[in-house]
């Protein structure tokens, strides 16, 4: 077994030296970018360093070409298992508060590449010692059946009598599917798949969302054109159109209460939402509970004097009650609330007390499409006491990349009512169809 590493410029010029040496019996076991050149870290060109492992005893003739420039260039290095193996535990002794795309630690990062090198290891020796075993039992299911056979033919002169012993069978069988399932395990670490991960972390994908993406395409091989790949590109589409459930917006009625963080434009969605109910002639009024900020029934009253709707302050759940009870002759009644620390459990149960006390027939939570996914989650979990039961997307705006809106929309399962993308009321309220979404996602991943 060698493992030899080589920097390039690009993928390509790896994957020819790599045929050119190994032909097609070889694997990938890790590439990264580095530098090279340059002044004390600055300036220097980009490559990329490529580690592979190739199954074949013995270096073939231009690895030891290439061993006798070793000292020449530092391009190509060969390694003994041992070395990477060792090399791979100290790695993962080192420290480096740094962080990259995904949010890991460069620490993190180093040691999941890591963990992932030795377990691409272990799977190969796994796969070697099964291989080992199909071989061992297949030379003596052969033997056993040869004698059987030359016993059978002295006998009665009938070989195609021949019975077969359908457990060994079955054992051979079961090894070879252990096989092809290391086998699927080894190719899903190609560099092109690590590609595709790779460009779903850029675009804030959260790793769930990743794992169950990539255990959905297992049987596609990806390779250096994997951006034109219909089949892929069709199955993600799909992935995408399927956690996009939807709420119409001309089926809002009766009580609905706005729930969310502080910060996320509760007030502000909610005056945008009753502006466009009155254009459908519907009969609304406004209520609060949003008591704990300074002037905050003020914004509110603003935007009921503007819309000429009547507003009710509400101190406790059981004058919440009464209040709601009294406007019978309205179609809906928007409720605000306060913003919430998710992560303060006082908050959250005595939020829970309010909206308890009136079973609105809408709980719409607000989060704002800028958070990162780990942080909508973190919020959709705490809120989970209350139950929401649909969504609007927040600040769609200051977004720079929609994945987050998938792994969060994947993840709770909330059908998404409409989208906000500025404060101006109420043309900044939307309600864009799932075609709008998967072109977003579409275009960012494979363009």
């Amino acid at each position: 077994m060698l493992i030899k590493k080589y920097t390039v410029k690009t993928i390509s010029e790896a994957m020819d030296k790599i045929r050119e040496e190994f032909g097609e019996d070889a694997y990938i076991l890790d590439t990264r970018k580095v530098k090279k050149g340059g002044f004390f870290g600055i300036g220097g060109e980009k490559y990329l360093e490529v580690t592979v492992l190739s199954e074949s005893e013995q270096h073939p003739k231009k690895v030891n070409e290439y061993q006798k420039n070793e000292k020449k260039s530092d391009n190509i290095g060969t390694y003994s298992l041992k070395d990477i193996i060792s090399n791979n535990k100290k790695e993962l002794t080192q420290k480096d508060k740094s962080f990259d795309l995904r949010g890991y630690s460069k620490e993190e990062n180093r040691n999941v590449q890591s963990d992932e090198n030795l377990e691409l290891l272990k799977l190969i020796e796994e796969n070697r010692k099964l291989s080992s075993k199909m071989d061992k039992g297949a030379e003596a299911f052969y033997n056993q059946k040869k004698e059987a056979i030359y016993n059978s033919a002295n006998s009665t002169g009938l070989i195609n009598n021949l019975e077969i012993n359908e457990a060994d069978e079955f054992k051979l069988s079961e090894l070879k599917k252990s096989v092809d399932k290391l086998n699927k395990k080894l190719e899903m670490n190609n560099i092109y798949l690590q590609e595709f991960k790779e460009e779903l972390y850029r675009n804030s994908y959260s790793k769930t969302f990743i794992d169950s993406i990539i255990s959905e395409i297992e049987d596609i091989t990806f390779n250096e054109n994997w951006r034109n790949d219909k089949n892929l590109k069709i199955r993600f589409e799909q992935k995408i159109t399927d956690c996009i459930k939807q709420t119409n917006f001309k089926d809002l009625k009766g009580k609905i209460v706005f729930t969310g963080p502080t910060g996320v434009g509760k007030t502000t969605t909610l005056a945008k939402i009753a502006a466009k109910l009155i254009k459908e002639q519907s009969k609304i009024a406004f209520v609060t509970i949003d008591t704990y900020r300074i002037a905050a029934t003020d914004q509110l009253k603003i935007y009921a004097d503007i819309l000429d709707v009547p507003l009710s302050i509400c101190y406790t759940p059981q004058e919440l009650k009464i209040t709601i009870e009294s406007m019978l002759n309205y179609d809906t009644i928007l409720i605000d609330t306060a913003g919430r620390s998710h992560k303060n459990n006082l908050q959250m149960g005595e939020l829970k007390v309010f909206i308890d006390s009136i079973r609105p027939d809408y709980k719409i939570m607000l989060v704002s499409a800028n958070s990162n996914p780990q942080e909508m989650i973190n919020i959709y979990d705490s809120f989970s006491i209350i139950q929401p039961n649909c969504l609007i997307f927040t600040k769609i705006d200051e977004v720079t990349s929609y994945g987050q809106l998938f792994s969060f929309l994947e993840y709770s399962k909330l059908p998404l009512i409409g989208i906000t993308d500025g404060q101006r009321v109420p043309e900044d309220l939307k309600f864009p169809d799932k075609e709008w979404f998967v072109s977003k996602a579409m275009r960012e991943v494979f363009e």
